[in-house]
């Protein structure tokens, strides 16, 4: 890999960015199914421009989102994210990267917390976020039935001041 650069998506991006998003989403590490079928389902989810996206040259190797925490005002200053790496681009840096710019955008609008969760399955986002400052908050014990057995969900966050 040469040098990765974060920066915002644009349209040329979209088609890598669904690819990733239809390989890495599975059992272990979602409760449901793949929010986007099509390419211009996941269009309409996440338009150019609307995510930070790692870039190898024009290879695209991951991404991550926020999404305020509607419908309260008072919510204002919490993002709730999602990340994912292509498979390819995993255990590089990729992820640590888009979170640290990540961070900077959200100091920089001002966002106090950031917030996600992760199925107990997914050991290696655990220990990524745990390495990113998350901290378990909470746990959803049983929450979902997964290839038959229950996971339990964690609900992390990290604060920014």
């Amino acid at each position: 890999m040469t040098e990765i650069k974060i920066r915002y998506s644009t349209e040329a991006d979209l088609p890598g960015l669904f690819a990733i998003d239809q390989q890495i989403w599975n059992p272990t590490n979602s409760p449901g199914p793949i929010l986007a079928r099509t390419l211009a389902e996941y269009i309409s989810n996440y338009p150019a421009g609307s995510q930070l996206v790692a870039v190898d040259g024009d290879r695209v190797l991951g991404m991550i989102s926020w999404n305020p925490l509607p419908p309260f005002t008072s919510a204002r200053f919490t993002w709730d994210i999602g990340i994912g790496v292509s498979p390819l681009a995993q255990h590089q840096g990729v992820g640590r990267q888009l979170m640290t710019r990540l961070k900077a955008e959200a100091r920089a609008r001002g966002i106090h917390r950031i917030e996600l969760r992760v199925l107990s399955t997914n050991l290696v986002a655990r220990q990524f976020y745990a390495q990113q400052g998350f901290q378990v908050e909470g746990v959803g014990r049983d929450a979902f039935y997964l290839e038959g057995q229950f996971v339990d969900d964690y609900s992390l966050a990290v604060l920014l001041d």
